[in-house]
């Protein structure tokens, strides 16, 4: 969601994956700083056996002044977020395996229907076979709340926010040359939405990405990729209604910085074509772009750029498609070695093709964080965002405060 983004940014051919992904939104963790801490309040992991594991919590307490995201007659309140997480990590020269569990849970004080709990459990590893190759995996579970303020997302005053269990696996091929890198990566994944009214947004998602880079420099490397994106809806055949089933195919060619330098991470355009299963709907093409960089011009402040530009998958009444233009800056600065803050601005604009409707949203992060040891820290966070639709009823401003108490061991 455009009002909780994260500052730790998406880098890699999977992002065309990932950004086709309708934004069904929950806070699963908060902003992750990419400032190191120093020595001395960098929490350390306990060793069992092979496995090194780390664990902690985060308590919050926050005022939204818009908990349903309406356009007026606004109703505010205030929550209580609990949010344990775990981290297990075993690694050594050819092996790297990760098991992240993390569960939210929200308690509003009036507003009892907003109340929820979700989670997300993820187990990733990687196998190096050799000096230039590798193979990666993924296996992830995920029970997301959607946010009001999405754009396709629930605003109905009383009635608990939409649920989904959405299931991902990923498998990656990468060779890193001299000259040349390859890559390769396929996903799958299952969306599965929890009240039998939601579903029409029941369906599989099947992707994979093909890369070529060439080494230009130490750290540079030019890359050209492929990717298609296969969508099957749950209820795309019924005969009352448009099948949504749809590919979405095209190429990229772009720019990537290797760890090491001033910049990091990679930035491509390119163009997609989106092709529907259904008859009746048009076919289109349109300007395709993933960016996700850093800028480190000293050690204690980092800047941040974040952006996509393609085809989701939308189930909007009348709509035959949504693409998607978004783009984050962010900056991040240690004021002193235990304080620091980050903030960031960030622009949504979503066109829903055949319905005529077109959202625009502008929102602003800022967090500061005071490191009181390695195991505690304190945090005040605030969120802004006004969103401005063809559709009067979509409008809204939205303004979340909270305070925070960060700890893990």
């Amino acid at each position: 969601m455009v009002l909780m983004p994260r500052f730790l940014l998406s880098i890699g051919s999977c992002a065309a994956l990932a950004a086709a992904v309708p934004a069904f939104a929950q806070q699963l963790d908060r902003a992750t700083p990419l400032i190191e801490a120093p020595g001395e309040y960098d929490a350390r992991s306990i060793q069992l056996g092979r496995v090194a594991a780390a664990f902690g919590g985060d308590v919050r307490l926050e005022y939204d002044s818009n908990i349903y995201a309406l356009p007026s007659d606004e109703i505010h309140d205030v929550r209580a977020v609990f949010s344990p997480w775990i981290n297990l990590g075993m690694k050594d020269d050819k092996v790297d395996l990760g098991l992240q569990a993390r569960a939210v849970v929200r308690r509003y004080f009036d507003r009892k229907t907003e109340n929820s709990e979700a989670g997300t459990v993820n187990l990733k590893g990687s196998y190096q076979f050799s000096n230039a190759d590798s193979l990666s995996a993924n296996l992830g579970w995920m029970r997301v709340v959607e946010e009001r303020g999405e754009p396709e997302g629930l605003t109905t005053v009383g009635i608990s926010p939409r649920k989904y269990d959405q299931f991902r696996s990923e498998l990656g091929y990468s060779h890193q040359g001299a000259k040349i890198n390859l890559g390769l990566k396929g996903s799958a994944l299952r969306n599965n939405a929890l009240r039998a009214s939601d579903a029409d947004r029941d369906y599989w998602q099947y992707g994979g990405v093909g890369r070529v880079g060439y080494r230009v420099s130490g750290i540079v490397s030019a890359f050209g990729e492929l990717f298609l994106t296969a969508r099957d809806f749950r209820l795309g055949d019924d005969p009352s209604a448009l099948n949504r089933d749809s590919k979405t195919y095209g190429a990229r060619g772009g720019v990537a910085f290797q760890p090491g330098g001033l910049i990091q991470g990679e930035a491509a355009v390119g163009v997609f074509r989106f092709n529907p299963d259904d008859r009746r709907l048009r076919s289109r093409s349109g300007l395709s772009v993933s960016a996700g960089l850093t800028y480190t011009p000293t050690p204690r402040v980092v800047v941040t750029l974040d952006g996509f530009r393609g085809d989701v998958a939308t189930v909007r009444a009348g709509a035959q498609g949504r693409t998607d233009t978004r783009f984050q800056l962010g900056l991040q600065n240690e004021i002193y070695h235990n304080l620091r803050w980050q903030g960031a601005v960030i622009y949504r604009r979503s066109v829903f093709i055949g319905a005529g409707q077109k959202e625009r949203t502008i929102a602003g992060l800022v967090e500061l964080e005071y490191l009181l040891s390695r195991n505690i820290a304190f945090a005040l966070t605030g969120r802004l965002a006004n969103r401005e639709s063809s559709e009067p009823l979509d409008d809204f401003d939205r303004s979340i405060l909270g305070a925070e108490v960060r700890l893990q061991y």
